[in-house]
């Protein structure tokens, strides 16, 4: 299966392109989100689950992303299993991902987030927290 890569720059200016990758199976929360960051001058991709993720970011692509939102539950490749791959295969990037859920209270996945220490969106989520994590992870992964 190849993957679903949606791109759609903003119409906006503001700055150097910022590009984020959501990983997300739930299309809803793809289209709120890629809405709310392409209006912030983001371009947007979109990975329907981890496997079309992976295809996308596979090093020999050469797609570069700032920014990689994944969700942990999702057919084909969990955002668990996802983050495994791309620690291995793509280190530089790893330290870029932040996870959403709707499932933070189970052992199991509070167990991993605390192991790979990256940020976690709370689904529902507020759109005010999306764009503050969104923020930091990026002025971190930039700092000189």
């Amino acid at each position: 299966m190849s993957p679903q890569l949606q791109d759609r720059p903003s119409a906006k200016d503001h700055g150097p392109s910022r590009s984020v990758l959501l990983v997300d199976d739930e299309a809803l929360v793809r289209t709120a989100m890629h809405r709310f960051l392409a209006r912030r001058g983001w371009t947007v991709s979109e990975a329907v689950d981890g496997e079309c993720a992976r295809a996308l970011l596979d090093p020999i692509a050469g797609i570069e992303f700032d920014l990689v939102i994944c969700d942990l539950q999702m057919p084909r490749l969990s955002g668990r299993e996802f983050y495994g791959w791309l620690a291995r295969a793509r280190p530089d990037l790893a330290s870029r991902v932040v996870f959403s859920s709707g499932d933070l209270l189970s052992p199991e996945f509070a167990a991993f987030l605390s192991e790979a220490g990256r940020p976690v969106l709370p689904k529902p989520f507020d759109l005010s927290e999306l764009a503050r994590i969104v923020e930091e992870v990026y002025a971190d992964a930039h700092a000189a």
